[in-house]
């Protein structure tokens, strides 16, 4: 009797496993059905933003690559000897000038770099380096939470469309006798310079925000930079540079990319 009826409770618990199953792939099924029928998004047809025509796209499930720029290779100069070895301290490549940092987090830098000309905007990877975080007690204290010695790439990531202020003026601008300086001090490539400027070129337009932001009271006033300011003091100014392997090239793709956008799309400066 009591084997006939644990045999019994068995099949009565693979019959609701059954019908769970049944059930789960039921729901799941109608699930991706509803999924399909609410996707706005069809990649078949262009996508077009009436508003902001600038960020319409040829297809509506992604973004045309229209050219690969080679981004530039970052050297320090003459004054370097040696990379610094993989598990030595991080601030020694600050401190010693003839230390580099070591040459695994420097290829992984390089590697992460690039330059896509897309159909309606470029986008930009300049990635830079930051301490890994810690694996250990002592390091959470001494370090606050990061390594003393591990680096890893901090990527920064910047899309700019053909109708933003910076795209008004794009220009070689290399500095003399690069290679020479490189050799001697060291540099990141050739230059390509992104700006607005007005009064002659005497001053850059100011990039900023009027909504939100810890200055939302005064951010409508207009901004006027001086050329002659440099970024770090004045890192509102409507500039941009980019390091490329070739400035010239690099010049030429940009400007045919951005006025072949604005002609395709009906896109007026503003």
């Amino acid at each position: 009797f009591m084997l006939l009826s644990m045999r019994l409770l068995a099949t009565e618990q693979d019959s609701r496993t059954i019908l769970l199953k049944d059930s789960l792939i039921h729901y799941l099924k109608n699930a991706e059905s509803m999924i399909s029928r609410s996707n706005i998004v069809d990649g078949s047809k262009p996508y077009i933003v009436e508003d902001r025509p600038m960020i319409s796209r040829s297809s509506g499930d992604r973004v045309k690559i229209l050219h690969l720029i080679q981004p530039g290779k970052e050297e320090t100069g003459c004054l370097t000897c040696f990379y610094a070895p993989p598990s030595s301290p991080a601030i020694l490549s600050h401190l010693l000038p003839c230390i580099d940092y070591p040459e695994y987090i420097l290829r992984e830098v390089h590697s992460s770099q690039y330059i896509y000309v897309r159909e309606n905007s470029i986008e930009v990877n300049q990635p830079t380096i930051q301490p890994a975080r810690s694996n250990s007690v002592v390091g959470d204290v001494l370090c606050c939470g990061h390594s003393a010695s591990d680096l890893v790439v901090l990527d920064q990531v910047s899309v700019i469309y053909y109708d933003d202020l910076i795209m008004d003026e794009i220009r070689n601008d290399t500095r003399v006798c690069n290679p020479c300086q490189t050799f001697c001090c060291g540099g990141r490539g050739e230059e390509v310079r992104l700006e607005s400027t007005f009064c002659g070129g005497l001053c850059y337009r100011g990039r900023r925000g009027t909504r939100g932001g810890c200055c939302s009271c005064c951010s409508c006033l207009p901004i006027c930079i001086p050329v002659g300011c440099p970024d770090c003091c004045c890192p509102c100014a409507a500039r941009k540079t980019l390091y490329v392997e070739n400035a010239d090239a690099a010049v030429d793709i940009i400007v045919k990319a951005r006025d072949n956008a604005k002609i395709r799309l009906n896109v007026m400066d503003r």
